[in-house]
């Protein structure tokens, strides 16, 4: 059961999706799995927006997997509700790193999983989050994509979601996927 009003959830501008818990105390329980979709940790995030995995879980290669349209492409992004707002924006399945370390780790394999599909990693507009971003978009021959903000500067697409809107997010996503394919 969820709240439709959590406090997270509505500073965001997401819903609950698929695969996540809430507990009672409002706690939100987003799964951290591994290639096998063994549960190897849990994100805890607060009503307040405070974010903590479980001590001693392991973070590295995991990753919460938001499932689209099986015919568009695949995104791979840092956190939990920037992927809300990638799916929302564009019906892509989108793969939830939790952390610019852990965006190579994600991407190669589901390259490997995904050798016909379109990979596009979506990068944080920050020091960590773009030197990642484009070592996961190299490594594993991705199109890599920042969010674009016209009056203000965020990090992540969700942050674009927030201070423009999902048609932003949209356009931003879908131009880079036709720019890329006129280019190949």
């Amino acid at each position: 059961m969820y709240d439709p009003n959590h406090p997270y959830l509505r500073l965001k501008g997401i819903t609950a999706l698929e695969g996540m818990r809430q507990a009672r105390d409002g706690t939100l329980l987003i799964p951290v799995l591994d290639t096998a979709n063994n549960l190897q940790n849990l994100q805890r995030i607060y009503p307040d927006g405070t974010k903590r995995f479980l001590v001693g879980g392991k973070v590295s290669g995991g990753q919460f997997i938001i499932q689209g349209q099986p015919e568009k492409p695949i995104a791979i992004c840092e956190g939990f509700a920037t992927g809300a707002s990638i799916h929302l924006a564009t019906g892509w399945t989108v793969h939830v790193a939790f952390s610019a370390n852990n965006m190579p780790v994600v991407a190669k394999p589901a390259r490997d999983r995904f050798t016909d599909r379109a990979i596009i990693i979506c990068g944080d507009n920050d020091e960590a989050g773009s030197k990642k971003s484009e070592e996961a978009a190299q490594a594993e021959n991705a199109q890599l994509v920042f969010p674009n903000f016209t009056n203000d500067n965020g990090t992540d697409f969700n942050a674009l979601h927030q201070i423009e809107c999902i048609e932003a997010v949209r356009k931003r996503l879908v131009n880079r996927v036709l720019e890329a394919s006129l280019l190949s």
